[in-house]
Parts: C-alpha cells; sequence; structure tokens
C-alpha cells in the first residue's frame, strides 16, 4: 500500500529569514546527530546528520505552524531548483513508501538545494524511529539508500529540547555544551550522481 504524505514548502518565516548555521543555537550531540534550536521559526528544535556519501537530513519541528518538515540535501544533485516541486518517495525498512511531494529550497542564493516538506502526519515519524535504513526513490529509481543510526533518540531528543524550550526559552537551557560533538558519518549509496538532472 502507497501512502501520501502531503508535504509542503516551509512558511514564509524560514524562506524570507536568510538562516544560516550561524542563526542556530546549538543544543546537544545523540550520537552521530545534532539536535539545535531554529529561532526563525518559532524556536524549533532538529536534528541534523549526514552521511560520507554527501547527503545530510535535517528532520525538526515546527512550532509556528505545529507540524513537522524535512529537509535532505546532497551537493552532487546540483539540478535541483528552488521552488520547483518534486515527487519522491521515501520508505523506511520494507515498509510501504511514502509518496512525499516536496519543493525546492534554499537558505540563501547561490547555496545548495535542498528537498523540503512539511507534514503532521507522525506515522512518519514513528516509521523514522523504528527503521535501520531510509530509502529515497525519484522517478521510479533509487537514489539513496540512508543507514538510520540512533534515529529514535534523535528524534526522542528532539522532542525533549521542544519541551524545554517552551517552558524556559532559549536563555534558560541548562548546559547546552553538554555531549557536544560533530555529527559522524556512515556510508550512503546513490545509483547515480545527480538523479534530478534530466
Amino acid at each position: 500500500m502507497r501512502r501520501a504524505l502531503s508535504l509542503l514548502v516551509l512558511g514564509i518565516s524560514l524562506a524570507a529569514s536568510g538562516v544560516t548555521a550561524q542563526d542556530a543555537v546549538f543544543w546537544k550531540s545523540v550520537g552521530n546527530w545534532d539536535v539545535s534550536i531554529d529561532p526563525t521559526i518559532g524556536n524549533g528544535c532538529y536534528a541534523l546528520v549526514s552521511w560520507d556519501g554527501g547527503t545530510t537530513l535535517r528532520i525538526g519541528r515546527n512550532p509556528e505552524v505545529q507540524n513537522f518538515y524535512l529537509l535532505i540535501g546532497n551537493k552532487k544533485w546540483s539540478s535541483l531548483r528552488a521552488d520547483k516541486s518534486y515527487e519522491i518517495s521515501i520508505r523506511f525498512g520494507n515498509r510501504s513508501p511514502w509518496e512525499v511531494s516536496a519543493n525546492g529550497f534554499q537558505f540563501n542564493p547561490g547555496e545548495m538545494v535542498y528537498l523540503h516538506a512539511q507534514s503532521t502526519k507522525m506515522g512518519f515519524i514513528r516509521e523514522f524511529q523504528r527503521a535501520l535504513n531510509m530509502r529515497i526513490s525519484y522517478d521510479g529509481n533509487e537514489i539513496d539508500n540512508l543507514k538510520l543510526v540512533g534515529s529514535r533518540k534523535a528524534w526522542d531528543a528532539v522532542e525533549q529540547c521542544q519541551r524545554e524550550v517552551a517552558a524556559r526559552g532559549t536563555g534558560n537551557l541548562d548546559d547546552p555544551f553538554a555531549g557536544s560533538g560533530s555529527p559522524n558519518t556512515s556510508g550512503s549509496g546513490r545509483k547515480k550522481e545527480d538523479p534530478f538532472a534530466d
């Protein structure tokens, strides 16, 4: 059974902010994942991880619209265009795939374009937390097979971060340097370098 995940472009607040990595407030590291707070979307918490193959995944909360979002990108996907729609498929392990309507998103002009989507369907998050891998397909072809290590703890940390931010604000969190560290990487396999090229 194929399931649709209606995912839309991120709200105006993020698109207009020109947010950069410097704007984020680091919260803590959880295994390979860095958990941070984005002040441009209502102090939403997110988890970020990268793989050796160049793919980066950011998944987090947007309190301004009470949903979650994901950003997936790879510099080799150079034909991705900001504001263009892309129908992709995301499959966790052997579960039925999620059909995802994503949009090209760029933080700042000239920077890498990501696939961006958002939703309120928490079944997607539950599968993300349980799965050992996440396969992404476009136009019928698998373009990446990402090994998920620690995704359950990473999302649990996002939720914990969000609760603390809601309760105390970003200025009163516990020691933000505890457990600091950079995300590690693991293998990332793709079928071709830029699957979005014509």
